[in-house]
């Protein structure tokens, strides 16, 4: 799996603003450690997309350790923090994938792996002109239906108003894919269900922001 046959432009930064330098040939030899090499129907998959800093990949690894957690980021000083974690709590449980995640969709058999997505705070690129940027769209819903397994959630956490109105337009196409679990408690805080406070979750709690959760289950 993960052969150079598709290419995906990714938005965005790979490296933060710090001037501080890393030796990218020793990153990308710990990284090769936790590659996704093959994934298997018959085991349990969550697929965590943009885990930033990696707080939300640990959480699941840890909530969830008869799973395996795909964590799903390009951006390199998040990783390095996310293996530095990794080796902190001696986790057997997380592999990750540097890249964009549909190169991992278009490689998989069309099979059912994962038990959730998570999607926790992807860039919301505000401007009305990058909104075409933007992950999550009616056609990337429908892809993730594929993979899901039976009764499979995605989990989506956003602070922006704007992207909350583009998800319940998503939602609303694909009513007939997907269950709303959580619609009759509109802007159900993510702390409300989820014990986990990402570097995203509390910039938005700082900036007088009240992150929005969706939860979604495959029908």
């Amino acid at each position: 799996m993960m052969t150079e046959k598709y290419q995906y432009r990714l938005y965005g930064r790979t490296r933060g603003r710090s001037n501080k330098k890393i030796n990218l040939e020793d990153y990308k030899k710990k990284l090769n450690k936790f590659k996704i090499v093959k994934l298997d129907k018959k085991k349990d998959y969550i697929l965590d997309i943009g885990t930033g800093y990696g707080e939300t990949s640990i959480y699941l690894s840890k909530k969830y350790p008869e799973r395996t957690v795909i964590a799903c980021e390009k951006y390199i000083d998040g990783n390095i923090k996310l293996l530095k974690k990794i080796d902190r709590y001696n986790l057997k449980n997380i592999k990750i994938f540097d890249g964009n995640v549909n190169k991992i969709l278009e490689e998989l058999n069309i099979e059912q792996y994962f038990n959730a997505v998570w999607i926790f705070f992807p860039d919301p690129w505000p401007k009305k002109k990058h909104f075409k940027r933007r992950l999550l769209t009616s056609a990337f819903l429908k892809k993730l239906h594929t993979f899901l397994k039976s009764k499979g959630r995605i989990c989506i956490a956003t602070d922006s108003v704007s992207y909350t109105r583009s998800i319940l337009n998503i939602i609303f196409e694909n009513k007939n894919l997907f269950e709303w679990l959580n619609q009759t408690q509109a802007y159900l805080s993510v702390k409300d269900v989820y014990d986990i406070e990402t570097k995203f979750y509390k910039k938005a709690i700082n900036s007088g922001r009240n992150p929005v959760l969706f939860i979604l289950e495959k029908i």
